[in-house]
């Protein structure tokens, strides 16, 4: 998952040369200095949900998706943090972030709009 996460910021920081509207620099800051309150508890929750499926992997050497007790819940769990994106966000960009989680769920098998 991780390859992947920094594949997209890649890919947002080549966006980001070009931004006319100043959007990918404010995602951007608040991803490497977020403030407190939504900003930074959001960003916390989406990476723990992330280390929780590495932790898994590691631990027992499969992915969280293949797991017939966790992985539907660490799923739950990642479609509730896309139910979050529509409240309130700060300096992030939603559709990034979305973008991110629904990667993490597709990569472990799970289709987020079927959650």
């Amino acid at each position: 998952m991780i390859n992947r996460g920094l594949q997209r910021l890649n890919r947002l920081l080549a966006y980001a040369a070009s931004d006319r509207t100043g959007w990918a620099a404010r995602h951007l800051g608040a991803v490497a200095s977020p403030a407190p309150g939504f900003e930074r508890a959001l960003l916390a929750m989406i990476r723990g949900w992330s280390e929780y499926a590495d932790a898994h992997g590691q631990r027992y050497k499969s992915p969280i998706g293949e797991d017939a007790v966790l992985g539907e819940h660490w799923a739950q769990v990642g479609a509730g943090l896309r139910g979050l994106l529509n409240g309130e966000l700060g300096r992030l960009d939603g559709a990034t972030i979305d973008g991110m989680l629904c990667d993490a769920l597709l990569t472990q098998d799970f289709d987020p709009d079927e959650l």
